[in-house]
């Protein structure tokens, strides 16, 4: 999903951006007894919650999983190293989306701009007002953004225009590539199979769709998280460490120690639209693409744990699921 993002945001974005490191600082290496004890108490509740790589197997078919970052980093060349020979003698690759998907994005932004922009009333500046405008403004100027062009975004667009950390931004622009567009490549090459999850719109529309007061809401939260600009390494960190639940859940702690309001049942929200339901939707069509089949299964991190995770649905298909070392 943030993958999508990014690939459209990218389209807006020049090439001169500022210099500035990721960094390497994980939030979590730094909780105190009692915060640690929390978290640990929200991840225990998750069946496998550690862990990138995995191996699905019954007779006749053996699925090799891997947790996906969509971000470029050098340490992805350990995961494709991992995971090759698996895709070199796979039957079929399944991803969430495609490269094909993503070029369909400009496309989709010229036929509905409704989905991504204000095309009516009053712009952002007037929505959030001066004083918070003014906040974004020099973010969306650090970006290289116009901040009168952004004024015209939807909320949930600004929002995850926002999100994206500049060196990733500059990364891609270098040819740097997150590890599910990575193995694409190297099953194009070789000519494997590739099924794709998402409706690319689908997921879109989970955002776009949201009232405008609603967007307007999520966006003022992750203004204030994203205020600590060690947030989006700790989550960069963390899925290097195989603890991408852990990162999950440490944002719902976020959202309550910021004290927004209704900001608990905002991440939930979110919660359940991107993973619990989209997983439910993904199970059937995953235990259909993979039966007989030797597969690569390259999906997000965060959709591997839980009880409506892809590894828990795997074994509802009949298939005994343990780790794989990197």
């Amino acid at each position: 999903m943030i993958r999508a993002i990014f690939t459209c945001i990218a389209l807006l974005l020049p090439g001169s951006l500022l210099a500035q490191a990721c960094g390497t600082e994980n939030l979590l290496d730094s909780l105190s007894g009692a915060e640690r004890a929390r978290l640990d108490g929200l991840v225990a509740p998750h069946v496998y919650p550690e862990g990138n790589l995995w191996l699905a197997e019954k007779p006749g078919s053996t699925v090799t999983v891997i947790g996906t970052i969509h971000l470029p980093d050098p340490r992805l060349s350990e995961y494709v190293a991992a995971v090759r020979p698996a895709l070199d003698a796979a039957d079929l690759l399944i991803l969430e989306a495609s490269m094909g998907d993503e070029a369909g994005l400009p496309q989709l932004v010229a036929e509905r701009p409704d989905m991504f922009f204000i095309t009516e009333g009053p712009t952002l500046i007037d929505l959030l007002g001066e004083e918070a405008w003014g906040q974004i403004a020099e973010r969306l100027t650090a970006m290289g953004i116009p901040a009168f062009f952004a004024a015209q975004f939807q909320p949930w667009y600004l929002s995850m225009t926002l999100a994206v950390p500049p060196c990733a931004v500059q990364a891609m622009q270098a040819g740097g590539k997150g590890l599910d567009r990575q193995l694409e490549e190297i099953a194009e090459a070789r000519g494997t199979t590739l099924a794709t999850l998402d409706d690319l719109e689908a997921v879109l529309r989970l955002f776009s769709d949201e009232p405008l007061e609603k967007q307007l809401d999520g966006l003022r939260v992750n203004l204030q998280l994203q205020a600590d600009p060690a947030a989006t390494s700790t989550v960069i960190e963390a899925y290097f460490d195989g603890q991408v639940r852990a990162a999950w859940e440490y944002g719902r702690i976020q959202v309550e120690a910021a004290g927004i309001a209704d900001g608990a049942a905002l991440f939930e929200e979110v919660n359940q639209s991107l993973l619990i339901d989209r997983n439910r939707q993904w199970e059937p069509k995953i235990a259909r693409l993979v039966e007989g089949q030797d597969v690569v299964l390259a999906v997000g991190a965060a959709h591997l744990s839980g009880e409506s995770g892809v590894l828990r649905a795997l074994e509802r298909a009949g298939y005994t699921v343990s780790p794989l070392p990197r």
